[in-house]
């Protein structure tokens, strides 16, 4: 086919395609033809030269990039190295489309200079046409322009792939374009490419952005935990007096999400207080710094969602409020023993966040003891709703738990019921014994978890519920998932935190737990044990953990009559 024919051929679409006739152009790249002609008035009979401006203008336009220049020129020597083989060339333009730097085969200098894959060369829509730099100009996102996706015909044997590249403050620095020359290849190859180019210009802009905010806490983000220091998607900077001081782009887009407007409005993120964003004190940050664990490393964003967060401390983080100190309610729960300090200060880092935690510990260690009190040192009071899963009935577990519309059943109230984790909704729901939680219902659980909603047996509206989720089990989830006991997917979705409860006999406490249970159980009169019983009591290997102790106190409250507990008194098993 001859070029002349091809011509008119490309010609033709572009006019079918503008005329709004059928196409199977992307709409991105429709669209782009449509500004060409309408609000840039170019004729796509034209073949245009590629512009090259003067030596004078380019260095212009370089001094007013220079902070571009500086932070993108890594970036993109270590991407070049990735793709020279394949015969990419690189291209950094400003926001007016003027390429102030450039990377390519000298080889084939003269060709890329004829092209306009050169530095000094503009490709703005207005005067380029259809083009990877200018279509990503004119609509701030990335975006692949292959061969005849060029509205100008001259520019056809190239395959431009382009992102844009966003200050801290939210406004469009310039374009990181990769280019082939020529390419043989069909649209959907470049595919990888504009990953690959995304990411370096998300490394780009979290590099601009700490050099920006050298004095600010910089918060790194992933909505998966397990890539947060390898590729973060996106990074905020907040200031010392708890505001938002700059963000790249990928957190400019999340925080509209979040807050229900449209990003490319640029309406005011800077300055917003961190607390408008997220459900999280400002002044708890220092926490998180050091995190290792996902429930320990999560955010919740005020509409609900969850991100994963590497925090970095400013060089002088006395400037900004101490944290907090441990909930007094957290301190409660131990005397000084070790493993329950250590439980304390991972809870403390996930206590006021909706991410959910799972106790493990044996049968009897307190575990129901300890939800309440991660519950009740919340910030955000509720109800707390606790449900055994392994006595429930398998016959009433789903009524019980999700609730029923009015009639829905024979038997069924005429009012309905409200289920159990309705009923949690805006506190805590503690799940014990998990477990033991049948495999179908286990499936529900994650549905409710997963959307935030629930539907009672026989309704045909969702309610829409907001909880945080505690469940503990005697037994290892990750075993019972192992055995094909427990879902896979409900096991990631609870896994938040694991929080490990000692068991009785290994704890260092034991006087001070001594001391309490003998307080609970003899309603604050006096319980008191002789030197001999005491040291029994130390030294038993308590099987049944605190659950038994208080039985064993409960026992000897009702045999001594408030006189002194001789350790010829407790039970058989304290005699050995």
């Amino acid at each position: 086919m001859d070029n002349t024919r091809l011509f008119q051929e490309h010609i033709d679409e572009i006019l079918t395609a503008t005329e709004g006739g059928v196409t199977s152009r992307d709409p991105e790249v429709v669209q782009s033809w449509l500004r060409c002609i309408n609000d840039h008035s170019l004729d796509p009979e034209h073949k245009g030269e590629a512009r090259i401006v003067t030596e004078a203008v380019l260095k212009e336009h370089q001094q007013e990039a220079e902070d571009l220049l500086t932070t993108a020129r890594f970036g993109m020597e270590d991407l070049y190295r990735r793709v020279k083989s394949m015969g990419y060339v690189l291209l950094l333009t400003d926001a007016k489309g003027v390429t102030v730097d450039f990377i390519g085969d000298e080889k084939v200098d003269r060709q890329l200079k004829r092209a306009g894959l050169y530095i000094g060369s503009e490709w703005s829509e207005s005067n380029a046409g259809t083009c990877g730099v200018g279509a990503c100009l004119s609509t701030g996102e990335p975006i692949t322009i292959h061969q005849t996706d060029h509205f100008d015909m001259a520019h056809t044997p190239l395959s431009c792939t382009a992102a844009p590249i966003y200050r801290s403050n939210g406004t469009l620095m310039g374009v990181l374009d990769v280019s082939l020359l020529i390419s043989a290849s069909e649209k959907y190859s470049q595919a990888l490419t504009l990953e690959v180019v995304k990411s370096c210009v998300r490394r780009i802009e979290l590099a601009n952005l700490m050099s920006a905010r050298k004095k600010d806490w910089i918060l790194r983000l992933n909505t998966a935990p397990e890539f947060l220091g390898v590729d973060a998607n996106s990074a905020i900077s907040i200031a010392s007096d708890g505001s938002i001081s700059g963000m790249t782009h990928g957190a400019h887009r999340m925080i509209a999400d979040t807050l229900g407007t449209n990003w490319k409005s640029n309406d005011g993120f800077i300055g917003k207080p961190f607390e408008d964003v997220f459900e999280f004190d400002f002044n708890d940050l220092p926490y998180m710094v050091g995190a290792q664990t996902p429930g320990e490393q999560a955010l919740e964003m005020r509409d609900g969602k969850v991100v994963f967060a590497d925090v970095q401390a400013p060089p002088t983080p006395s400037k900004i409020s101490k944290p907090k100190e441990l909930s007094n309610v957290l301190n409660m729960i131990h005397g000084g023993d070790p493993a329950m300090e250590r439980l304390v200060h991972h809870a403390a880092r996930v206590v006021d966040k909706q991410i959910s935690i799972i106790l493990e510990g044996e049968t009897g260690v307190g575990k129901e003891f300890v939800a309440k009190a991660l519950h009740e040192a919340r910030k955000k009071k509720g109800p707390f709703v606790a449900i055994n899963c392994a006595a429930l009935p398998e016959a009433l577990i789903e009524s019980e738990l999700f609730g029923y519309a009015p009639n829905s059943f024979t038997g069924a109230h005429a009012k309905g019921k409200k289920g159990l984790i309705e009923q949690a909704s805006g506190g805590t729901l503690f799940l014990d014994e998990i477990g033991d939680m049948p495999l179908a219902l286990q499936a529900r659980l994650l549905r409710v978890l997963a959307e935030r909603e629930l539907r009672p047996v026989g309704a045909t509206k969702p309610v829409p519920i907001d909880m945080r989720v505690i469940s503990a089990s005697h037994r290892s989830l990750k075993e019972l998932v192992e055995n094909g006991q427990f879902r896979q997917d409900l096991y990631y979705r609870l896994n938040g935190v694991v929080l490990q409860i000692p068991a009785l006999r290994d704890r260092h406490d034991k006087n001070w737990i001594i001391r309490q249970i003998s307080s609970l159980v003899s309603h604050n009169s006096t319980l008191k044990f002789s030197k001999e019983a005491e040291e029994a009591l130390r030294s038993y290997h308590w099987p049944g953990n605190i659950r038994e102790m208080i039985n064993v106190f409960e026992l000897c409250m009702a045999l001594s009559d408030g006189a002194m507990v001789d350790l010829g008194e407790l039970p058989d098993q304290f005699q050995k």
